[in-house]
């Protein structure tokens, strides 16, 4: 790909800092001579003979601060999906309101034509944000019941997911006067698979937290998931018929001690536990993919686009750079006859500017 930049470009960015030279003390003298009087420390010489300090310091006050949340649906996305993103909240209640500015169709000179946008300023945290609520609207839609959320990290994007089934569960049972009534309102329809969520954490004091943040919208099955004899048991549970569907009952959620893949490479192949889960719950509805910095995830794609077959992926932090959200979204892109854009957006974690170099990882 190449871009061309469409703004005109300041000459002086590229300057070093006026305010270092005084006097006898010019960039001749300090920076192309090397006059060891001329500064106190390498981070001034750093700083009076390079260009990036001042640079950047034009570049900050020139660019406009990203707040609040954007998102953009397709055309093609089913109108309960974009319902429930324009309204932000699933239901009357995921993470909150907020007021919300809609875009004209096609407004964003990126979108084709139909796309829907619209933009929110409300504060967006980890557990508040964009991706949970894209998640939960998706784990709204009727025929979306088993989920891998393949890292579980605080556990925001499960108990997000959680919480939209419960409620979908709850609005079907709604007006049910009796106990009878309510359980035949509960029970699955035929060809209705029981609500599940799969999710892998390596450290156990994190699935302790996750699960605190998650009770009571899920109903925990905490297994180790690591060794042949671990993954053995973790296919016999899966096998275990679900518990019965009945009003008020959380969905399971299955906490994974143990990374997905054990390897980086896919060969030669590994007994593992994302190949345990897909096997027996194949197709997975949705899979939501928010990696940490520095994975790849070649190997753990492969098996999910392989044998997990899902219908809806969800990919967080495709803009950073260390994270493989990047990469598997060009993939998807690059594969139109099996994949569409549904939904895509931004967020910002607080309405602040953060220091330069973490400013990038500010807009998610």
């Amino acid at each position: 790909e190449a871009l061309e930049r469409r703004a005109s470009v300041d000459a002086a960015a590229a300057r070093t800092f006026a305010s270092c030279w005084t006097k006898d003390f010019t960039y001749e003298r300090c920076c192309l001579n090397g006059d060891k009087d001329c500064f106190l420390s390498a981070q001034s010489a750093a700083a009076c003979c390079s260009g990036w300090p001042a640079a950047s310091q034009v570049l900050e006050s020139s660019v406009k601060v990203f707040s609040g949340r954007w998102t953009a649906a397709s055309p093609s996305a089913p109108p309960h999906l974009v319902r429930c993103l324009r309204a932000g909240d699933v239901a009357g209640g995921a993470g909150g309101g907020g007021a919300a500015a809609v875009a004209e169709a096609g407004a964003t000179d990126h979108l084709g034509t139909g796309w829907q946008a619209w933009t929110s300023t409300r504060e967006s945290e980890l557990c508040d944000s964009g991706l949970t609520q894209v998640a939960a609207c998706i784990a709204s839609l009727p025929d979306v019941s088993v989920v891998l959320d393949l890292f579980l990290g605080g556990g925001c994007t499960a108990k997000s997911i959680a919480e939209s089934l419960n409620r979908r569960l709850a609005a079907r049972t709604n007006g049910s006067a009796s106990g009878a009534a309510a359980a035949a309102a509960a029970a699955a329809a035929p060809g209705e698979r029981a609500p599940e969520i799969f999710s892998f954490e390596h450290y156990s004091q994190r699935i302790y937290e996750a699960s605190i943040v998650g009770f009571p919208h899920w109903h925990a099955t905490r297994l180790r998931a690591a060794s042949p004899a671990q993954l053995a048991t973790l296919q016999r549970r899966l096998l275990e018929p679900p518990p019965p569907r009945r009003a008020g009952r959380a969905p399971r959620m299955w906490m994974l001690q143990g990374s997905p893949y054990p390897n980086a490479a896919l060969m030669p192949y590994k007994l593992n536990g994302l190949d345990s889960v897909c096997l027996h719950r194949q197709p997975i509805d949705m899979v939501l993919i928010d990696p940490g910095v520095n994975g790849q995830l070649v190997a753990e794609w492969q098996i999910i686009e392989a044998v997990c077959r899902p219908r809806w992926v969800v990919l967080h932090n495709t803009n950073l750079p260390n994270h493989a959200g990047g990469w598997i979204y060009q993939y998807l892109q690059d594969r139109p006859s099996e994949w569409r854009m549904e939904v895509q957006g931004r967020y910002a974690l607080y309405h602040e500017r953060w220091i330069p170099t973490a400013e990038l990882k500010r807009v998610r």
